[in-house]
C-alpha cells in the first residue's frame, strides 16, 4: 500500500514538473518568438541558423603587432585574401566534382578535398560566399612561425531534392621556416612540397628538389606557405 502511494505521489510530481515547464516554455516562446507552436519555433531556429554567419574569434588586436614586429613586410590582408581564394577553390572542386581544379600540391589539402568529395558524392553545392576572415592565432615554435586564419562562409547544398543554406567555419594554417636548424624530424608533416613537381620536401638543407632539381630553399624559407586546412 505504501509503495502504491509512493508511486502515485511520484507520478503527480512528474506531471506537475512537466506542466510547469511546459507553461514556462510556452510563455517564453510567446514573448520572444511570438508563437507557442514548437514546430514553428524549431523551423524558425533552423532558418536563423541557416542565415546567421558563424562567429569568429578575431585576435588581430592581440597578435598583429607581434607579427609586424617579426615580419615587417607582412601584409596580413593579402594573406587573408589568399586563404579565401584557397577555400573558394576547394569548394569549386566540390561543386564540379573535379579534383584537377585544385592548384595546390600540398598532400594534406589534397587529402582533405578527397574526403570532402566522398562526403559530397550525392550532394550538389552552389553559391559559395565568404563572410569574413580574421587572424585567429600566431605562434613561433621550434624554428617555425605559424599563422592561423579563421574564415566564415556559406553555400547552398542540394541533397535528396532538398536545398538549404549551410554556414561553415574553416581554419587555414600558414607556416614560415625561420630557422631550419631548429626544425626536427621529418618535414612531411609540415606540408611543404616542391612548387614544380609536387614532391614532398624532406630536408631544408637541400637547395634544390631531389626529384626535379627545381630551386626550393627561397620559397619555403622566405614566405608563408599553406600547411593545413580544417573545419572547426
Amino acid at each position: 500500500m505504501k509503495f502504491l502511494i509512493g508511486v502515485i505521489i511520484l507520478i503527480v510530481f512528474l506531471l506537475f514538473v512537466y506542466f510547469y515547464f511546459r507553461y514556462k516554455f510556452r510563455k517564453i516562446a510567446k514573448h520572444y518568438l511570438g508563437t507557442t507552436d514548437i514546430k514553428k519555433v524549431l523551423e524558425k531556429a533552423e532558418l536563423e541558423n541557416e542565415n546567421t554567419p558563424k562567429s569568429l574569434g578575431s585576435m588581430d588586436s592581440i597578435y598583429l603587432d607581434n607579427l609586424k614586429h617579426d615580419f615587417k613586410d607582412i601584409n596580413i590582408n593579402e594573406l587573408k585574401r589568399l586563404a579565401e581564394s584557397v577555400i573558394l577553390e576547394i569548394f569549386n572542386c566540390l561543386q564540379t566534382k573535379d579534383l584537377s581544379k585544385l592548384s595546390t600540391k600540398n598532400e594534406k589539402i589534397i587529402a582533405y578535398v578527397k574526403n570532402k568529395l566522398n562526403d559530397f558524392q550525392d550532394t550538389d553545392i552552389s553559391n559559395m560566399k565568404i563572410h569574413q576572415t580574421v587572424l585567429n592565432k600566431y605562434e613561433k615554435e621550434k624554428g617555425i612561425a605559424t599563422i592561423y586564419l579563421a574564415t566564415s562562409f556559406e553555400y547552398f547544398k542540394k541533397e535528396n531534392g532538398t536545398k538549404k543554406k549551410v554556414q561553415k567555419r574553416i581554419k587555414t594554417e600558414y607556416i614560415y621556416v625561420i630557422d631550419s636548424n631548429q626544425v626536427k624530424g621529418s618535414l612531411k608533416a609540415l606540408g611543404l612540397n616542391c612548387p614544380n613537381c609536387g614532391a614532398p620536401i624532406k630536408s631544408l638543407d637541400k637547395k634544390v628538389c631531389s626529384y626535379c632539381q627545381t630551386g626550393i630553399v627561397d620559397l619555403v624559407k622566405k614566405s608563408f606557405v599553406l600547411n593545413d586546412i580544417y573545419e572547426y
